[in-house]
């Protein structure tokens, strides 16, 4: 009996099967030898080498051919870091850093995954939706929330100021539709109307605007995207503007 892909028991079942492939792999001192440290998470995995990546890949799927597994070759492929790779929804690349000219790795949100959450946004904020705008809130932060806390370790500032500009595009073209305006709504609903003080807005749904910031507004930086630091913050209530 086989499992659906996209199980929630899937992962669970991969880790028992393939932690024989851990094993298998620095009994025979693999990392040694070849220089390649396995790293796997689920069914997914990367093998970060010093030497040949091509010696290391021949290992791996000789283990796995003997525990009858298939490599996905459309999914498998041999990259610089310099080139970046993705990983679970994370991008990796190494790049130089213009303020302190060294090679240093970052960590971004992959465009698949900033894609897959506008997605996601789109589907349950079509402006023709028959809900009142609190239940547009309350839909987009319980989409926004657990993205924004997955990547809240990475350099993710620039993602989020963009997923943050595409959610106020979103609301603003619902609003401006549910009030029979005509455009995309700019005039009617800038940014300072969105994020103003609930005596400034209609009491309808000014009360709940407010929760859109908290969820996913970009937050303080502490350095640059390229500077090779964390540059988010995270409150504990939701992603915040603040200095």
């Amino acid at each position: 009996m086989g499992v659906p892909q996209g199980s929630p028991i899937s992962p669970l079942y991969s880790n028992i099967y393939l932690n024989l492939l851990d094993q298998v792999w620095h009994k025979r001192g693999y990392p040694e030898k070849l220089g390649a440290s396995l790293h796997r998470y689920a069914d997914d995995a990367i093998l970060v080498c010093r030497k040949s990546g091509a010696h290391a890949l021949q290992a791996f799927e000789a283990i796995a051919s003997r525990m009858g597994l298939t490599i996905n070759r459309e999914k498998t492929r041999i990259t610089k870091l310099i080139e970046g790779f993705d990983f679970i929804g994370f991008q990796f690349v190494k790049r130089r850093s213009p303020k302190s000219g060294k090679q240093n790795v970052y960590i971004f949100p992959s465009k698949a995954a900033q894609r897959n959450i506008r997605r996601r946004i789109k589907y349950c904020t079509k402006r023709r939706a028959p809900i009142r705008p609190a239940e547009f809130v309350e839909q987009v932060n319980q989409t926004v929330r657990g993205w924004v806390n997955y990547f809240r370790h990475t350099n993710a500032s620039q993602a989020f100021r963009s997923l943050q500009r595409f959610i106020n595009t979103r609301f603003r073209r619902y609003l401006n539709f549910r009030h029979k305006g005509r455009g995309f709504g700019w005039k009617q609903y800038p940014n300072a109307t969105l994020y103003a003080p609930r005596d400034d807005l209609h009491r309808e749904w000014s009360h709940r605007v407010r929760a859109l910031a908290c969820a996913c507004r970009v937050t303080k930086t502490v350095g640059p995207p390229d500077s090779g630091k964390l540059n988010v913050r995270w409150d504990g209530k939701g992603m915040v503007n603040g200095s």
